[in-house]
């Protein structure tokens, strides 16, 4: 896997979008080794959370991103930036994997609500650009983990390489390096494997134990209980069923007594039924004679109907033949009524024919003076537009606050200041040429700007000249003063450091002797030591205190050199700056005598175009400058009152001729105001001429009706009368004496229905009574000769119940003895169940018995620490392999039995053992960078790593340390073709990789980069 290019924007100190970073351009293509130097807090972690984030939505510092942790946090996203209302933040990484290309990125922006969007992410194939259909956000980071072969930890520990994280690995007990490892490879799997086998057992035990107590709880019966209840059973079942016997007797017999006194209920029911309907009959009477009575006559039903309806009409015709005569008495009333108002609006009587012709004439002439009286609006509107747009539109003051609505008022007014004007116009001759007066002066105050300009600027140079001389001889000053400071503390660092150098060689060599402490241990006075014989060891008591007193001196020595670096640094700081200032302002001197001559000489020239003296000062041309303001203000304003003047004139030629028009219109409009003095005469006309059409032609309608009304009510009349008496005869014949008892005696069709539906039911109900009573007696008679015994109902009941109680205790005896074998059968089955589910699970439990007995625990320990001995092993050895390549003296090897330390064999000490807690900081680095590259050929074995950064650790290295490791590097990336880039402070690292990725931070704490190399 490989970094091709990385390009970001607003991600964390860097504000708005930075150049790409790409590894296939030179310089960093061509060097593969490169570091990314900068101050704290300048960004040089954040170029590689660039990375974790674009690929996996992660980064080490906060793990998952998303917009609840930006909006919490404050990371991410660039401060500044976030402060924007469309602020958008970006990071995109292209990779390259098995021949093929990639680009992934990861944005977050936020909406016009200002609210932070859900960041979004996309993978594109290259060079096409083509994006590849993944759907939800999840997808994205294991999308790239398929396409680059790494999980994001295992990408964290084989491309990303934090030293800090090793060199505790290499101090760790057993316990904490096993923990460490295994957060270190990711291999939690061995922790959650002993667990999950410890779990899995306690789980298998527990249910086992649950299942032996629930066998012990299991309760039979014994052999000789088996037989006496099932004995119990059968008497109980043959008492039982002699008595059910006796129960379906006494229970037949009840049924048999209910029976018959039910029939008996039934038959005197139907005897009380009968006596109401003969109270219902008799009340029935009357109304059955009114029924009998309407059938008689309903056969001239239709005929006395048609009667009826005949005089109804009658009636209804006589009320239209009414109605037609009111209507036609009230329009003529409207008639006269309009005829009236029609006189009264043309002011003259005329006869009703020529009526309408003298409206239309009188139309006629209203509305030519309407059009009259429009013509002459037509022509004032324009010019009163005129006036209205001079005045509104106008710059003047006085000219803009004028009512142009009140025109006496405004034209007075405007009379009044032609006068005024007119005297100002003539301060000036009539041939004045104002523009030109104007031109000429704002051009000489043009030129008296320029040269005030020119002069500030050779006075400026004259100050700053003055300034820079001054700068320049305090710097020499200091400058002097600093450099043989700087020189002695110089001098004094390098005293330290042979000191310090000399100290180190001491300190080294009774660490050698500390290697034999073993056998010093064993050593006692008075006995011989088995190398050189003596009896004497004062070495035992003295090794101690020499040790100390050696790292007393070297602490001392190098607190020292601290402090007097520290002065030398300050001092030669001090003197550098004093060196830059009297350099610049050297340059700074010179450059400007140059150009205040340069500016003298320009000041000369324009003096002279001016035909001013040489000596002119700034506060003289300012003077100058407001007279010639002054001149063009008194120009200016006679131009104003100029055009005031031409205005003022036009305006009054326009108000007079709307005085003239004003005039006319108003003697038309008293005209139509005496002839007419509605609002619209053709609307008031034509509502009188509609009043009185319609009234006209509703008048002859009324007259026509009420002629066919009467010639229709004689004509009914006379069917009606003939009708009467036809039907009155027949009447008379079947003795019912006239038309009115007649319709007495109808009923309505409601009413016959009704009372023939009652006449039914009586009848109906009378025959389903005498039905009945047959029937019951019939059965009753039968139900008698079904009897038994003589007894009673209450005797047969209690007999009854008296069996029914017998068998139920019989009962109640078998079902428990019934309850009590079917339990002993259950618990028999249960038994037997449990025995074979107990040892199923005996033999199940057994595998995870054993299983926990060699791998599990509950903390996940014993699997974990086992498996990260043999991923410590594997370590181990690729690390000695990169160990090689940086120092020959040592070898790192696993843990001795009864110890946690790792250790190291020292082939500088005839292959002596050395816990590695003894080690000095240089080289506990070195042991660390070949473990973490070791991790990095651990993490990836089957992904190719052409990637590599390593971020910090090389300060605690000596010159002769750093220079091994850097050489490592070096062969490291010729051998693998490998892009490593380094993340460091170390000044001697700037000076030997020239490659780097520069990094800077203003004073408001946002970074900028550059590449050099």
């Amino acid at each position: 896997m490989k970094i091709l290019r990385i390009r970001f924007k607003n991600i964390n100190s860097f504000y708005d979008e930075h150049p790409c970073i790409d590894f296939t351009v030179n310089p960093l293509a061509i060097s593969g080794l490169f570091i990314i130097a900068g101050p704290t807090g300048a960004g040089k972690s954040t170029l590689l959370d660039i990375i974790t984030l674009a690929l996996y939505n992660e980064i080490p510092r906060f793990g998952s991103i998303s917009k609840t942790e930006i909006e919490k946090l404050g990371s991410i996203v660039n401060l500044k930036a976030a402060e924007e209302p469309k602020a958008e933040a970006y990071a995109e990484v292209e990779y390259e994997v098995k021949g093929c290309q990639y680009r992934s990125r990861w944005s977050i922006a936020r909406n016009r609500n200002g609210n932070w969007n859900n960041y979004q992410m996309e993978i594109a194939e290259l060079p096409s650009g083509n994006l590849l259909d993944i759907k939800g956000l999840a997808n994205f980071p294991k999308k790239n983990e398929e396409l680059i072969g790494l999980s994001y930890q295992q990408f964290v520990k084989s491309i990303v390489l934090a030293q800090g994280s090793f060199a505790e690995f290499l101090r760790a007990k057993a316990h904490d390096r096993s923990k460490l490892l295994e957060d270190i490879t990711g291999q939690h799997i061995y922790r959650q494997l002993g667990s999950a086998a410890y779990l899995k057992d306690k789980h298998y035990k527990e249910q086992l134990e649950l299942k032996e107590k629930e066998l012990q709880l299991v309760a039979m019966l014994t052999d000789e209980e088996v037989k006496h209840w099932e004995q119990a059973q059968f008497i109980a079942e043959s008492n039982r069923t002699q008595a059910d016997k006796e129960v379906v007797f006494w229970e037949k017999e009840k049924n048999t007594l209910e029976r018959s006194f039910e029939l008996q209920q039934k038959l005197e029911k139907v005897e009380r039924e009968k006596n109401v309907l003969e109270q219902e009959k008799a009340a029935f009477a009357l109304h059955l004679q009114r029924l009998q009575n309407h059938e008689q006559v309903s056969e001239w039903a239709a005929d006395l109907a048609t009667l009826k309806a005949q005089k109804l009409q009658l009636a209804v015709l006589e009320e239209r033949k009414q109605t037609a005569y009111n209507q036609a008495e009230a329009q003529t009333k409207i008639i006269q009524t309009t005829v009236q108002q029609i006189e009264k609006l043309i002011n003259k009587t005329v006869v009703k024919e020529r009526l309408l012709a003298e409206l239309n004439a009188f139309e006629g002439d209203i509305l030519g003076l309407e059009t009259e009286i429009e013509k002459l609006n037509a022509e004032i509107r324009p010019i009163f537009s005129t006036i209205k747009q001079e005045i509104t539109q106008s710059t003047n003051p006085w000219l803009k606050a004028l009512s142009f609505e009140k025109l006496d008022e405004t034209y007075a007014l405007l009379k009044q200041k032609q006068l005024d004007t007119e005297a100002e116009v003539t301060r000036f001759s009539v041939d004045f040429d104002a523009e030109s007066e104007l031109a000429r002066l704002s051009s000489r105050e043009k030129a008296f700007i320029e040269l005030v300009a020119k002069l500030e600027k050779r006075n400026d140079l004259l100050a700053q000249g003055q300034e820079a001389k001054k700068t320049l001889e305090e710097s020499t000053q200091i400058a002097a003063q600093k450099k043989p400071i700087w020189e002695q503390l110089n001098d004094t660092l390098k005293e330290i450091d042979l000191k310090i150098k000399e100290l180190q060689s001491r300190k080294e060599k009774e660490q050698q002797k500390f290697n034999l402490e073993d056998l010093r241990n064993a050593l006692q006075n008075g006995e011989e030591c088995p190398l050189c014989g003596s009896t004497h060891h004062p070495y035992v008591h003295a090794y101690i205190n020499a040790l100390s007193q050696v790292q007393v001196e070297l602490d001392l020595l190098e607190k020292n050199r601290k402090e007097v670096d520290i002065q030398a640094k300050k001092v030669g700081t001090e003197f550098d700056r004093a060196e830059a200032l009297k350099a610049k302002a050297t340059l700074d001197l010179t450059q400007l005598r140059e150009a205040y001559k340069k500016a003298k000489e320009e000041c000369e020239k324009v003096l002279e175009v001016l035909f001013l003296v040489p000596d002119t000062t700034v506060e003289q041309l300012v003077a100058a400058q407001k007279q010639l303001q002054q001149q063009q203000e008194i120009v200016s304003n006679w131009v104003k009152v100029r055009e005031l003047n031409d205005i003022i004139k036009k305006l009054l030629t326009q108000y007079e001729l709307l005085f003239v028009l004003r005039t006319q219109k108003f003697t038309k409009e008293q005209e139509r105001q005496k002839r007419f003095s509605g609002k619209d005469v053709r609307a008031e006309g034509q509502i009188l001429k509609n009043t009185l059409t319609n009234a006209q032609t509703t008048y002859d309608i009324a007259q026509r009706q009420h002629f066919e009304i009467q010639q229709n009510l004689l004509e009914e009349t006379k069917r009606t009368s003939v009708l009467e008496a036809s039907l009155t005869q027949q009447l008379q014949e079947k003795g019912i004496e006239n038309i009115s008892m007649a319709n007495e005696l109808l009923l309505s069709m409601a009413q016959v229905e009704m009372l023939k539906n009652q006449r039914k039911q009586l009848g109906d109900r009378e025959k389903e009574l005498e039905v009945n009573q047959k029937t019951w007696l019939e059965q009753l008679l039968e139900v008698a000769q079904l009897r038994q015994t003589e007894h009673t109902l209450e005797e047969t009941e209690f007999k009854l119940k008296t069996c029914r109680e017998l068998r139920d205790q019989y009962l109640r005896e078998s079902s428990e003895i019934a309850a009590k074998l079917n339990n002993h059968a259950t618990q028999k089955l249960k038994f037997s169940g449990l025995q074979a589910e107990l040892e199923q699970m005996r033999k199940q439990r057994k595998k995870w018995d054993l299983l926990n007995r060699y791998i599990g625990d509950s903390n996940g320990n014993k699997f974990s620490n086992f498996a990260q001995n043999l991923t410590l092993s594997n370590l181990i050895g690729l690390a000695n392999q990169r160990l090689r390549h940086l120092s020959d003296r040592y070898i790192l090897d696993k843990p001795k039995e009864e110890t946690e330390s790792l250790f190291v064999i020292d082939t500088y000490q005839g292959n002596a053992l050395r816990a590695v807690n003894t080690l000095s900081g240089g080289e506990t680095f070195i042991l660390s960078l070949a473990l973490a590259l070791a991790l990095s050929d651990l993490a990836s074995q089957n992904v190719s790593i052409e990637s590599l950064f390593i971020d910090e650790g090389f300060g605690t290295l000596d010159p002769d340390s750093l220079d091994m490791a850097l050489g490592m590097l070096e062969r490291l990336q010729s051998e693998s073709d490998k892009i490593i880039g380094i993340i460091s402070h170390v000044e001697a690292l700037k000076e030997r990789i020239s490659t780097q990725i520069r990094l800077f931070k203003n004073g408001s704490g946002l970074s900028t980069m550059e590449i050099v190399g």
